[in-house]
């Protein structure tokens, strides 16, 4: 865990190799801003996070409502063109000490509105400490990733076709995301950490939190069509379809066809046939339904596609951890 109480020492952090500062943020997934990264295949990269902690912003302000989240970059990843899909690995997440939670009128997954609060919530022995008593593990995932967009740049806080603010609470360290290439180089961003997520995120927070993520990118082959939307592979070997849209229902849909389609893809299938072993072997589940853009995912354990077209995703997430690497600081 950091040393420090109230924000972390970034210039004490020993970095596995190249890092991006968390000054190198920004609101939009756009293409335009000059990289601040060129990595190679493979290479691993470390970005640091802000959060609503970062430099006492939340301390300072009255009502939470001129906070923002911002992510990370944008990173170059050499030689990737427009069009190809590319596989992140997230080997590490390292988190600070404390994180912090709002509510916000008019925001948020319940009937009633909910008032203006804030809350800092401590960690402690691997726990988010909510309150005396009420401790909930540390988990920590990555709620925004993505790559730049050209043209009118989509708000971090989205999610679409390019990734965004997925809030996929199984992105974290051994996991992996594809995404496609909106453009050459990709323009790769990443930030919005949290230590604890529930599915749905329904107060509007988590526990948001700052940190580094420690992460590579390799290029996958399988045909971008296939893959319009991000696809997360987890440490625990499933592989989630991600969809989105402006209601849950929406987004259920969207990735309950992006599974099908696999399906019918990678095991010759009849779109009948896949939609009935979905149906008795995958989970259809929420990431988040409190920002402009609902995020469901609809996943089933890769091990099914092991003798399959889609063989290359069998693995990819189980193997994303770099042996020796800490999920926080200790």
């Amino acid at each position: 865990m950091s040393a420090s109480a109230t924000s972390i020492n970034y210039a004490s952090l020993q970095y596995m190799n190249d890092a991006v500062e968390h000054r190198h943020s920004h609101t939009v997934f756009s293409a335009d801003p000059r990289p601040v990264l060129g990595v190679a295949e493979g290479q691993v990269f470390r970005l640091e996070a802000r959060s609503l902690l970062t430099d006492g912003a939340f301390e300072r302000s009255r009502d939470y409502t001129d906070l923002a989240i911002p992510v990370t970059g944008p990173v170059l990843f050499e030689g990737v063109a427009a069009g190809e899909v590319v596989r992140v690995q997230v080997h590490a997440i390292d988190i600070a000490d404390r994180g912090a939670m709002v509510t916000l009128p008019g925001r948020g997954g319940f009937s009633a509105p909910l008032a203006t609060a804030g809350r800092i919530v401590p960690i402690v022995d691997g726990h988010a400490r909510f309150a005396e008593g009420f401790d909930v593990p540390v988990r920590p995932m990555v709620g925004k990733i993505g790559v730049g967009v050209p043209g009118p740049a989509p708000d971090s806080s989205t999610v679409g076709l390019h990734g965004g603010n997925i809030d996929c609470k199984d992105l974290t360290a051994g996991a992996s995301i594809l995404l496609t290439a909106q453009v050459d180089g990709a323009a790769f961003y990443a930030g919005d950490l949290h230590a604890c997520q529930g599915d749905g995120e329904s107060s509007l927070t988590a526990v948001e939190i700052e940190g580094v993520v420690t992460l590579s990118w390799h290029r996958v082959d399988l045909p971008p069509a296939l893959f319009p939307r991000p696809v997360v592979l987890t440490a625990d070997e499933r592989v989630l379809m991600i969809g989105d849209g402006p209601d849950l229902g929406a987004a259920a849909t969207t990735a309950l066809d992006d599974l099908q389609r696999l399906l019918v893809w990678a095991l010759g299938w009849t779109p009948e046939e896949a939609a009935m072993f979905i149906s008795i072997a995958a989970d259809l589940g929420v990431c988040q339904v409190v920002n402009a853009r609902a995020s469901a995912k609809a996943g089933l354990p890769a091990t099914y596609l092991r003798d399959s077209s889609a063989a290359a995703l069998v693995g990819l997430g189980s193997r994303a951890v770099l042996e020796g690497q800490p999920t926080h600081w200790r």
